[in-house]
């Protein structure tokens, strides 16, 4: 199975999930940040809902001071921002190909001296599945109020080809 997990209804509603897969591929809302996410996985993780055939996307937007909005990026990288000046935890490599740093905070990151995405979830997504695969929607510029007026629809007609191409393995 191919689980696709994303931290809100908004970002559920823009997946478009083509029929030859729908049945290969569930999407799994977490709620936003760590905490949420490590409920609703220890929840899944405790009924048994995945096995080690299973592989793992995060797909959602994040906050960029390096990419304008409505980019879309594939996540080379993740690590924990633990504050605006500082990074504890070693980075969590996802993807060989890409150099696109994620940083995973536990707020809505406005101020950092990072360059790169913010997030609230992937960090934590990576330690309960090392070789997750992460595409992101830039949807604000570290700014809560342009995240919640902008509209960038094409951005996810991108976001879905790259997840479907990573689903079937097509490059």
């Amino acid at each position: 199975m191919n689980y696709v997990l994303v931290a809100d209804k908004q970002e559920a509603d823009n997946i478009k999930i083509p029929k030859a897969l729908q049945d290969n591929v569930k999407i799994i809302l977490l709620g936003w940040g760590a905490t949420a996410t490590i409920k609703t996985l220890s929840k899944l993780l405790l009924k048994g809902e995945f096995n080690k055939n299973d592989k793992f996307f995060n797909v959602g937007y994040v906050g960029s001071n390096e990419f304008p909005i409505g980019t879309v990026v594939v996540v080379g990288s993740v690590a924990r921002e633990v504050s605006s000046h500082t990074v504890r935890e070693p980075s969590v490599k996802l993807d060989k190909q890409s150099d696109v740093k994620c940083y995973s905070s536990i707020n809505f990151v406005e101020q950092t001296k990072h360059t790169g995405v913010f997030d609230m979830e992937l960090y934590t997504l990576a330690t309960f599945f090392p070789k997750i695969r992460s595409v992101k929607v830039v949807s604000d510029n570290l700014n809560y109020h342009e995240y919640k007026l902008v509209s960038i629809e094409k951005a996810w007609v991108r976001a879905n080809d790259i997840l479907f191409n990573m689903i079937t393995g097509d490059k």
